[in-house]
């Protein structure tokens, strides 16, 4: 595949891409995609595994350093929101066109043209390292539910903190539907558990699981099942990694599945009814979401370990270290892989029209490190 290299000769740390897949050509074939433009992200926190973001308003969000940057689908600047503070969590989005995002100690709103809004702080004193993204979600009473430090707060949106509930523990997850706030939380020596609040913060159920190193937690759209993606802190063959479906008002567990690797990516849900992972760096998963079953599985070449996306053409685009790759959804089958020579860190994102897609690309690349294909 002819390489899209420009004949500059500057290395950047991330560049942020938009590309757009093109119809196969009658007579030849086709390059496969359109890079409809690039742009150079200072401090992009896409090295960390942190994506970018698409609003219901078809812009994109990034997370820089101590920032948020607002583009629009061009790849042009709208607004830059200072933090003053590394942010800990993806942006929630209200209506109004509001942007909530927090910091270590402070929620901050952001107005729709970058303006400082609402904030919320968290009280000095506290403690423990915050988990990774998501840990800002919305959920019961349309409240926000956030993780910092060692404790779980509930804040009400443009007021204030609600309740907060204190751990003896960490916490490492959240995620929230209409009716129960789920957080997952470790203890050394002790395991991890992941339990179900209603929004006053009352236990609804729990379940105790092996102490994990990495938790993912996703809600599916209609709020009857917890995907629970557990990375053990000693895997071994009586601990591996594993994907459990929970029934989400009564914590039952309805499938799980084991790999044999020590490392997977967070879920990617499609409209296809499948459920795609990335294993061991080396192994793309589609598994059906309601039974577990393997409906797809094919292995690649040196994977960052950030979940994949999918377009509404079926292909399927996985992170790699030095390239992104595109598979088909139909049957597993490598497409085409672009050389990046640094890589994507974290997961790419769609746009509304289902065919636009960004990602960030990080280190090595003589391009600005923000760009998009179609």
């Amino acid at each position: 595949m002819r390489p899209f290299m420009s004949a500059l000769a500057a290395i950047v740390l991330t560049t942020l891409l938009c590309l757009y897949p093109n119809p196969p050509a009658a007579a030849q074939p086709a390059q496969p995609y359109t890079i409809l433009w690039q742009r150079q992200v200072a401090g992009s926190s896409g090295s960390a595994g942190q994506p970018p973001v698409i609003s219901p308003w078809g812009d994109i969000f990034l997370l820089t350093g101590s920032s948020v940057l607002r583009l629009n689908d061009r790849g042009e600047q709208i607004w830059e929101f200072k933090t003053g503070g590394k942010p800990t969590s993806l942006p929630v989005f209200f209506p109004d066109g509001s942007t909530f995002v927090a910091t270590a100690k402070v929620l901050y709103e952001v107005k729709p043209y970058g303006r400082p809004g609402w904030s919320f702080t968290v009280a000095s004193g506290e403690k423990g390292s915050t988990a990774s993204p998501p840990n800002l979600t919305r959920g019961p009473g349309d409240l926000f539910y956030l993780l910092l430090g060692r404790s779980l707060y509930s804040v009400a949106p443009r007021r204030n903190m609600l309740w907060y509930l204190a751990q003896s523990d960490y916490p490492v997850a959240v995620d929230a539907g209409r009716q129960y706030v789920f957080v997952a939380r470790s203890e050394n020596g002790a395991g991890t558990t992941l339990e179900a609040l209603d929004s006053a913060g009352k236990s609804v159920w729990s379940r105790g699981f092996a102490e994990q190193k990495q938790v993912y937690l996703s809600l599916s759209p209609d709020g009857k099942y917890l995907y629970f993606v557990n990375i053990p802190k000693s895997p071994g063959k009586f601990n591996k990694c594993a994907l459990y479906a929970l029934d989400a008002a009564a914590g039952t567990i309805i499938w799980s599945r084991k790999f044999n690797q020590n490392e997977l990516s967070n879920i990617t849900r499609v409209p296809d009814g499948l459920l795609y992972l990335v294993a061991g760096k080396r192994y793309l998963y589609g598994l059906d979401s309601l039974t577990g079953d393997e409906r797809l599985s094919t292995q690649l070449l040196d994977l960052s370990g950030a979940a994949p996306a999918m377009d509404r053409k079926g292909t399927i685009y996985v992170p790699g270290k030095e390239r992104l790759y595109a598979v088909s959804s139909s049957d597993g089958r490598l497409l085409w892989d672009l050389d990046l020579g640094g890589g994507v860190a974290a997961a790419p994102a769609t746009n509304s029209d289902g065919l636009t897609t960004y990602f960030l690309a990080i280190k090595g690349h003589p391009l600005c490190p923000a760009a998009g294909l179609q």
